[in-house]
């Protein structure tokens, strides 16, 4: 997940900066020396990360072999070149004096390396500092797992607060008894369990029902903690010195971490967390552990030559480039070490890593739980997914790899809780011919007679209550305006609706019916990574509460404008809002999807929607489901249908389901209405009703001799896997060579045009736009996710092309005027 990696970017920052700030010639500012905290922020967030990987295959048969295992191969190769060349070439180089002052090599070699310092008063020599941190993680890590494997999680939880609540007595008992020396609360394991304990009972937590219940009042009651933290951090300057530094202090920092990693998690995609999307913040989390063990390797070298220049050497202006020398150093360490050793974590798989095999789908759920486990960054965007493990260091967060060294983020979409459920049905994909298109400008999209007998067959592959549907959306559809009056309004002109409304006034629980209940997927400010977001840290995502409770037929589903709103990519989107309806159609739940509304006030957002539309559409049509043009029904209104935040549709003086031709001048009341129309025109065409005889289709193959041919916009969803090999002719700056589907569009006039692909892992493609005959065609753009150019008069191809055979599968195209 991108944000806690660049959460695990400040925390290696904080720990470089405090060790390499000069401290020549004065004192040090206290928030230099607090960057000691930076240890404890990653000992938080490796317990919570691999306390989760732990819970989540803790019945696997092979739990304790693919968990070592996994560990050994992230930690042990860079760890014992480093650790066991010093302990080789040092005492060599300097006649034993680095063994008089770090100890016998045991120490280090068996993970005890907090022992000489924090037990027997020795003060290690400068680059074997560190390894304390690595040596608490591994001697928790080591008996941790038989914990988490014979305790139910009532009784773990109970056990980790036990463990956090002795550290703390120790400390304290230490603190009287050895007041004179305070380096054993810092760094002996016992007395510093409870920070890691912490980051655990965090994992134990979100995966508990309570707290699918306290979601909706998180962020109210974490920012006050944080906010209590930092008062006391600021008061007391985290003095370790201090008794209540040595005691209470530590419990201060551990919980007021949870509380910010919890909320980094509640508010992920948003604007409030974009600091830690930054690329660089990422890149850093993902180096951190090469970082934590060579950063003071850098500091020495930089240091070295420093005193061959004129500039001081004790001035702040090598701070970064002692940091750069870091940054240098773990590179080179992260691609010459550490990555061919990650490649073998394939053979140590369980059902809940992504490289599982058996249904892929299994495989593409466990990939974004495990997602949040990778302490490395944002990879080049040609990653391939393949294994992802959370096996890291205190100082080092916790670290995954993918089989192509690269690692899946939480666009990825899919959840550890859904590892029983397919994210797609197992019927057979779409045909590739004769599609049925969903044309813009209508307003329910097209049921024909293969539609219909479609959602039949979607409906009969799981049982789920008929006369109840489920709804799924943002605050537009959370809002008591949506659909809660809609049992009791006077249908008027729309008579023919009586007996579907009716259908679904039978209610589901505690006298509630579809239309008034509060729903546990619909919630304000939400984007559609929100709708997955409890699932993907290992607790039940909000669409998972809502359809187990319901057991749903069918689902109304909108989405996407606090996509728009808050700078998520068409591809984000794309991917979320894909892996939602396809989650939904695999429990035999019929998604009935709609295009959002415009946005006033803001110009930038709300020209991007109607690329977001093209991309409901696509998975629309791609998957034979209903689609509400809503977007398309509110243009004609005054203002659109939009209230005057902007944002939310307006209502009826007379109420939301005021069914008459004034009423349907607002916002609201045309959704209500539409929304009954299309439940109506569904539970119809599941029963084989076909209202539309005469449809659109798709043309061609979608091959080199028979493109698929169409004219812009283009909204559609295909598979590279029905195409052909790649041409070789043209050069898009990609080396794709995977087999590729191709477009044709007929311009009449030059046109500037966008291309815009979404795929999920573990499929990768890339998109190229080539004029002229396809035979001898040019590559005018290309890229991974868009490209854009002008172009025409004259055919125009839109070629889509897999990386290579292994990441071929499903996309989504939607092609358009600039």
């Amino acid at each position: 997940m991108a944000e806690l990696d660049g959460l695990r970017g400040i925390a290696i920052l904080l720990v470089m900066i405090h060790r390499m700030y000069p401290r020549a010639g004065g004192a040090t500012p206290w928030p230099i020396e607090a960057g000691w905290i930076g240890v404890d922020l990653f000992f938080v967030i490796s317990g919570f990360l691999i306390a989760g990987i732990l819970l989540d295959t803790r019945d696997d048969p092979d739990f304790f072999r693919n968990f070592y295992a996994r560990r050994v191969l992230r930690i042990f190769p860079l760890f014992y070149l480093l650790v066991g060349g010093m302990l080789v070439v040092f005492p060599l180089a300097h006649h034993g004096e680095f063994l008089r002052q770090a100890g016998s090599p045991a120490w280090y070699l068996l993970q005890l390396g907090n022992v000489p310092e924090s037990l027997l008063g020795r003060d290690p020599p400068y680059w074997l500092a560190p390894v304390w941190s690595l040596a608490i993680e591994e001697q928790f890590y080591l008996t941790f797992p038989m914990l988490v494997r014979w305790s139910d999680p009532g009784k773990l939880g109970r056990r980790l607060a036990a463990i956090a609540g002795l550290a703390l007595v120790l400390r304290i008992v230490t603190t009287a008894v050895i007041p004179d020396h305070e380096r054993v609360q810092y760094l002996f394991t016992l007395c510093r369990l409870d920070t890691i304990a912490i980051g655990c009972l965090l994992a134990v937590a979100v995966r508990s029902r309570p707290y699918a219940m306290w979601r909706p009042v998180l962020p109210r009651l974490l920012v006050p903690v944080i906010a209590a933290a930092t008062a006391i951090a600021l008061v007391t300057q985290l003095d370790r010195t201090t008794w209540f530094g040595r005691t209470l202090g530590y419990d201060v920092v551990a919980l007021g971490f949870a509380a910010l990693v919890l909320l980094v998690l509640e508010r992920r995609d948003h604007r409030a967390t974009a600091v830690l999307r930054n690329p660089a913040l990422r890149y850093l989390g993902k180096l951190c552990f090469g970082l934590y063990l060579l950063h003071r390797p850098a500091d020495t070298l930089v240091s070295a030559i420093a005193a061959h220049t004129p500039l001081d050497g004790d001035s702040l202006a090598w701070l970064p480039i002692k940091i750069a020398a870091a940054v240098g150093l773990a590179t080179l360490s992260w691609r010459l070490i550490e990555q061919p050793f990650l490649r073998l974590k394939r053979r140590f798989r369980s059902h809940a890593h992504p490289i599982a095999r058996g249904p892929a789908v299994i495989a593409a759920a466990a990939a974004a739980a495990l997602s949040l486990l990778a302490c490395h960054g944002a990879p080049s965007p040609t990653a391939q997914l393949a294994t992802v493990d959370a096996v890291g260091p205190s100082d080092a967060g916790t670290e995954a790899t993918t089989d192509a060294t690269t690692y899946a983020t939480a666009d990825a979409r899919t959840i550890a809780a859904d590892a029983m459920v397919p994210d797609a049905p197992p019927d057979s994909p779409p045909p590739v011919l004769g599609r049925v298109l969903y044309p813009e400008g209508a307003l329910h999209s097209p049921i024909s007679a293969d539609l219909a007998a479609q959602l039949g067959q979607l409906a009969a592959q799981a049982p789920a209550t008929e006369n109840v549907f489920a709804k799924i959306g943002d605050s537009m559809t959370a809002s008591a305006s949506f659909l809660t009056c809609a049992d009791t309004c006077a249908l008027g002109a729309y008579g023919e609706l009586a007996a579907t409304r009716g259908y679904f006034e039978a209610g589901n629980a505690a006298g509630t019916t579809p239309y008034d209940r509060i729903s546990l997927a619909a919630t304000g400010g939400w984007t559609t990574a929100d709708v997955l977001i409890a699932a993907i840290v290992g607790a039940l995502a909000p669409l998972d509460l809502e359809t187990a409770a319901l057991q749903p037929r069918y689902g109304v589903v909108m989405l996407g404008t606090n996509d728009v709103r808050y700078g998520r990519t068409v591809d984000a989107f794309g991917a979320d809002l894909w892996s939602i309806i396809d989650r939904l159609r695999a429990r035999g739940t019929l998604p009935i999807m709609s295009t959002i509304p415009s946005m006033h006030g803001d110009p930038d957002s709300n020209a991007r929607i109607p690329t977001f539309n093209r991309v409901i559409r696509a998975i629309a049509q791609g998957r034979g489901l209903p689609l509400i043009d809503f977007h398309q029904a509110l243009a004609g209104l005054p203002n659109e249908g939009i209230g005057s935040d902007g944002i939310h549709p307006t209502t009826a003086p007379d109420g939301a389901c005021t069914l008459t031709s004034a009423g349907l001048q607002y916002g609201y009341d045309t959704r209500n209405l539409l929304t009954l129309e299309a439940l109506d025109r569904t539970r119809r065409a599941r029963n084989g009703a076909a209202f539309d005889p005469s449809v659109t289709r798709r043309t061609g193959s979608g091959t080199h001799s028979d493109p698929f041919r169409g004219q812009l916009p283009i909204a559609d969803l295909a598979d590279t896997r029905t195409g052909e090999l790649g041409f070789t002719s043209y050069p898009c700056g990609v080396t794709a060579s995977g087999h590729e589907i191709v477009y044709r569009i007929d311009l009449p006039a030059a046109t500037a045009i966008d291309a815009y692909v979404v795929d999920r892992d573990p499929v990768n493609v890339d998109i190229a736009i080539l004029a002229g005959s396809l035979a001898a065609a040019s590559c005018v753009a290309g890229g991974d996710q868009t490209a854009s150019a002008t172009v025409g008069p004259g055919p125009v191809f839109i070629v889509v092309d897999s990386r290579d055979v292994t990441t071929e599968g499903e996309f989504l195209l939607v092609v358009e005027p600039h």
